[in-house]
């Protein structure tokens, strides 16, 4: 393992022998000066605005590479979510919501307590309303557990309001 102490120790030990090397071929102090100073200055600059230019070079190639998929992916307590959006309604899978809140009902059960508001997707997989989800979540008994209630915030802030807004603008 390579401590900050080491590695500075390293780079102290290569910089001394690089300047060693050019007094050797004869170059004088004040120029030997300028080197040591202007390497200093490069090696604490460089690696600081790289740094700072790495968070919008990252962003720029996921927008680039993954524009089709961002606002897609949908997580709550590293439990991840199917959320689609069909123009007029948000869906959201319902063995999602089951493993969220901690339960395990059969989807007919959900159906039943989403009567009207579910349907199902290509692949089979229970899709509840997520208005409707949000609704059962503060009604239900206890919707006064703090992992209920986050989740129900998630839901109306991160995926109901958003796909409102962008109705809305069109």
């Amino acid at each position: 393992m390579k401590t900050p102490a080491k590695r500075a120790l390293a780079v102290g030990v290569v910089c001394a022998g690089l300047l060693g090397w050019l007094h050797a071929l004869g170059v004088g102090l004040p120029l030997l000066m300028a080197i040591a100073v202007l390497l200093a200055v490069l090696l604490l600059i460089v690696p600081w605005i790289a740094a700072s230019w790495l968070g919008d070079i990252l962003q720029a190639v996921r927008g680039r590479f993954w524009a089709r998929e961002m606002g897609n992916f949908h997580a709550f307590g590293g439990v991840p979510l199917q959320i689609e959006d069909d123009g007029s309604e948000v869906w959201i899978d319902g063995p999602g919501v089951q493993r969220v809140i901690g339960r395990r009902e059969p989807d007919d059960a959900q159906a039943a307590r989403h009567s009207g508001q579910w349907r199902r997707s290509a692949d089979g997989t229970l899709m509840l309303r997520v208005d409707a989800v949000v609704h059962n979540l503060a009604t239900m008994p206890g919707r006064n557990e703090p992992r209920v209630q986050k989740f129900r915030r998630y839901l109306e802030r991160d995926v109901l309001y958003p796909a409102r807004r962008g109705r809305d603008a069109n």
